[in-house]
């Protein structure tokens, strides 16, 4: 591939995950979250001061600050990389998932025969259908989230992530490429999982209301709150309904960097995992005024070297010594077998 089609490649690949409705960056999707987040804004401040001026709001939405910000560069950075390698990704993705669908189905079927219930009709297997993959893909989410705040050497892939020290909705995009990849695989375990049961159940192949082949039921997240997770827009769920759904505060309380706040709010939509695993943190009315980023000593973390480089290395030595300590377990409890044996017969 020669310069010239690189360029138009790389435009035609940003411009599709600009302007396609389904696009978890779509323009649209971004302008109704940024509608929402002012209309919340406005409401804050007329509550507080009577009034809301149009001037003081633009101020306090678009910062200098935010243009001129080292993380908001390398958010950028990571968004062009991520749209022009996110087809590879989405194939290996799809390919994954369907193959862990006929072999969930496969398995099923020869356990317990063709299923098929003609009492449901194909709208309601259409509906159930939808919300049982968001479901999956919830719990995928939860679950891989989970393992990459407690496993060292994913962690340290993932903490690219949480290395961004002003959130927009760029930081979306704030991950190393072999993060994705455990994501993506871990993704096609669960919905893949639940579309080869799916289909066993109706007995045909899974069908569910999307658009550009996106869940519609997380679509209507991400046209709502979901860019407003990664921003300054403190927009907190309370009471009941915090403990149903992740506001823009609960995320906003997981990339704090208060120690109190370590490995809170790991869901993506639902509150109902991180409620039942003890992770959740329910935010408060009140702007807590958090502050983000994690600080390494002698490492930039916007810097490309910082971004690609350092987290590959340092997730290669954190998983070195993981099986040197595993290699030292195993060896302690052979160890202790075979003298229990050598004491038996001795």
């Amino acid at each position: 591939m020669d310069l010239h089609s690189a360029i138009r490649f790389s435009v035609r690949q940003v411009s599709s995950e600009l302007f396609s409705a389904g696009s978890i960056f779509s323009v649209y999707s971004l302008a109704s979250s940024l509608a929402l987040g002012v209309a919340a804004l406005a409401y804050r401040r007329m509550k507080r001061r009577g009034r809301a001026s149009l001037r003081v709001l633009s101020r306090a939405i678009f910062s200098r600050k935010f243009v001129l910000s080292p993380s908001v560069h390398g958010d950028l950075k990571l968004f062009v990389l991520s749209v022009i390698f996110m087809p590879a990704v989405i194939g290996g993705l799809v390919i994954s998932s369907n193959s862990v669908a006929m072999g969930v189905h496969s398995i099923l079927a020869n356990a317990f025969g063709s299923m098929g219930d003609a009492s449901f009709s194909d709208l309601q297997i259409k509906v159930i259908s939808t919300v049982i993959l968001f479901l999956a893909y919830e719990i995928g989410y939860f679950v891989d989230h989970y393992l990459k705040h407690r496993v060292a050497f994913l962690w340290e892939l993932h903490k690219l992530h949480h290395t961004a020290d002003i959130l927009t909705p760029l930081t979306n995009f704030r991950n190393h490429p072999l993060d994705n990849v455990v994501f993506g695989y871990m993704l096609a375990l669960f919905i893949g999982g639940a579309s080869g049961f799916l289909h066993w159940l109706f007995n045909r192949p899974t069908e569910i209301f999307s658009v550009d082949g996106k869940n519609i039921l997380f679509l209507c997240f991400l046209w709502t709150i979901g860019h407003l997770q990664h921003s300054q827009f403190w927009i907190p769920f309370t009471g009941f309904w915090g403990r149903i759904f992740l506001s823009p505060a609960h995320h906003q309380i997981h990339h704090s960097n208060d120690p109190k706040h370590f490995n809170r709010n790991i869901g993506s939509v639902l509150a109902i995992w991180d409620w039942m695993a003890g992770t959740l943190e329910i935010p408060t009315q009140k702007n807590a005024r958090l502050t983000y980023g994690v600080e390494e000593e002698g490492v930039n973390p916007h810097s490309s070297a910082g971004m690609l480089l350092t987290p590959v290395v340092k997730s290669a030595s954190a998983l070195g010594r993981a099986l040197v300590t595993l290699a030292k377990s195993f060896l302690g409890a052979w160890e202790l077998a075979t003298g229990r044996m050598q004491r038996r017969h001795g």
